[in-house]
């Protein structure tokens, strides 16, 4: 199996300015965090730590056993969540919402690099110590618009997004792990037989997404099949926060979130206000009434504030109008305890809850949950515990070969190519360069000389009528603008006399930039392993993304296939 070549670049996504600051220049948010990812020895610290982790290995690692069982997970992911029942094992982990098909890229470079990160801190903690590779498939969120959209370049370069429809029935904010899979993605997966590239691979491929959809009960399901397929036989285990044991291992959290919630409201706004003094804006928004914790209304996930009345029982509300349900902090704590699969943690209570369940060494987190977490140290602190070693998702753009010979030709390195000003401004230069009359000379000549003459012709019509002046003014914009009509055709005209090169920089462009955003954003796994092979995953998560130093590489790698 022939290895693939990486290249660097220094690209950094200007939309979170806190977790470049985090990758970059740690020492400016180093307080917002307890454990530096630029210094190994943290690892060691953390890992002495979880010594007193509290939680039930044994009922923990019955369930992953069982429930990777229950995926068709393969020996290695098996023997992986067996062994987080062995005294002193932590844990290497990375969730995201169960995307369709994975969602974007970036699920995919997430879970290989928790397998990495696992493998490089086994090394560093030595043979004593399991590290087990964990994601957990956040079935519980309810945003399906973010993980129903499924965005794919057809042969011929155009850009297509498709959509899972669950069907009737469902409410607007039913989780994700509750909608079905099969026969709801057959519609989807017909579209893609028609969209894939027609390769030898691309039966295949499609085989593998049906025979999943219909084996798994719903989403959460055919995301944890999927991802077991990409990354089992590595040893990554796959956990769900939806399954009711899961749950039952999260009451402790949810019932202390109950009973602590001003604490933690109150706590978090003062992290806001942290932030925003290190001049950087909060990833979360703050609402001094929110619970931080929902209840389920079916399958529907119905948002809890506090509601204080006077002389009584502090009231949580879930729900508005006739549906409106009110519960007092002592039935809510006793629900949290006795039925915990009732409630479901929000963004700011979901890292401490999979803290309760797991001994968490590390998380590989992207850059919007490299942000989130700059809020929740003094959350972790007041529950008497610190946040994990936060490591980096790495950033990647796989570069196909024709692309990369697109960039040959082109003179760009694909550190440019990332950068839309530089790509913008290589086409443009290039598009002169070619430009055989002048087009932007003829035309300013044109327009110079319209203005002087319409400059000779204002005295004498001022004398005739001072009214004529703002009709000349106005006919004067109109034939400059009958001018700029023109040179917009010339310009149409020359990128058509110069299509295969306005084709190459689009190429470009379009596998860079989709819609203005990163590949690892945009684009899905699947699609390139129905192009490329099946294989390809495997050679993928073989590519180094994690160093064995453990020294995170603040850069951007480009993946030459």
């Amino acid at each position: 199996m022939t290895s693939l070549r990486v290249s660097y670049g220094s690209a950094r996504d200007p939309r979170y300015p806190l977790a470049a600051d985090y990758v970059h220049a740690h020492g400016r948010v180093a307080r917002l965090y307890d454990y530096s990812p630029h210094d190994p020895a943290a690892y060691l610290r953390r890992a002495a730590e979880l010594e007193a982790f509290p939680g039930d290995r044994d009922r923990l690692a019955r369930h992953l056993v069982a429930y990777g069982e229950r995926l068709g997970a393969p020996p290695e992911s098996l023997a992986a969540a067996a062994r987080l029942a062995e005294p002193g094992a932590v844990v290497v982990i990375g969730g995201q919402q169960p995307g369709v098909l994975t969602g974007p890229l970036y699920t995919f470079w997430k879970a290989a690099a928790v397998l990495q990160l696992a493998s490089a801190l086994r090394s560093h903690l030595g043979p004593s110590r399991p590290v087990v590779p964990v994601f957990w498939a956040g079935a519980e969120d309810h945003d399906l618009g973010e993980v129903a959209s499924l965005v794919v370049q057809k042969p011929g370069g155009e850009i297509v997004r498709l959509a899972y429809d669950p069907g009737p029935g469902f409410p607007v904010r039913t989780s994700v792990g509750f909608l079905p899979a099969w026969p709801a993605a057959e519609p989807l997966l017909r579209e893609l037989e028609q969209t894939f590239w027609p390769t030898e691979f691309r039966d295949r491929v499609l085989d593998l997404l049906r025979s999943t959809a219909r084996a798994s009960a719903n989403l959460g399901e055919w995301f944890g099949r999927l991802l077991l397929h990409l990354f089992g036989a590595e040893g990554l285990v796959v956990a769900n926060p939806l399954e009711p044991e899961m749950r039952a291992l999260e009451a402790p959290l949810l019932e202390a979130a109950v009973r602590e919630s001003e604490s933690v409201s109150a706590l978090l706004a003062e992290a806001a206000e942290t932030v925003m003094g290190l001049g950087y804006p909060p990833q979360v928004d703050v609402d001094p009434a929110s619970a931080n914790l929902y209840l389920y209304r079916g399958n529907e996930r119905v948002l809890l504030r506090r509601r204080a009345v006077e002389g009584a029982d502090v009231i949580f509300v879930a729900g508005t109008g006739p549906e409106e349900r009110c519960l007092t902090r002592t039935e809510l704590a006793s629900l949290a305890r006795s039925s915990p699969e009732s409630l479901s943690t929000n963004v700011v209570l979901r890292p401490l809850a999979q803290d309760t369940v797991f001994p968490v060494l590390a998380y590989v987190g992207g850059p919007g949950e490299i942000s989130y977490f700059a809020l929740f140290g003094p959350v972790y602190h007041h529950f008497g515990r610190r946040m994990p070693v936060i490591y980096p998702r790495p950033s990647v753009t796989l570069v196909e070969p024709a692309v990369g010979r697109h960039l040959a030709r082109s003179g760009l390195t694909p550190e440019q190519a990332l950068d839309l000003q530089t790509l913008g401004d290589a086409r443009s230069r290039y598009l002169a360069e070619v430009d055989p009359v002048g087009i932007d000379g003829l035309f300013a000549r044109l327009v110079h000389s319209v203005r002087q003459a319409y400059a000779e012709l204002i005295p004498s019509l001022e004398r005739l009528d001072p009214s004529l002046l703002e009709l000349a003014a106005k006919n004067l914009g109109r034939v400059t603008a009958e001018v700029e009509w023109l040179r917009g055709k010339a310009w149409q005209q020359h990128r058509q006399n110069c299509r295969e090169a306005v084709a190459r920089y689009a190429a470009i462009e379009t596998s860079f930039r989709p819609l203005g955003d990163y590949q690892e954003r945009v684009f899905n796994i699947f699609a390139f392993l129905a192009k490329y092979g099946p294989d390809l995953a495997t050679r993928l998560t073989g590519t180094p993304l994690v160093p064995a130093d453990l020294k995170v590489e603040a850069r951007h790698r480009f993946i030459h296939l």
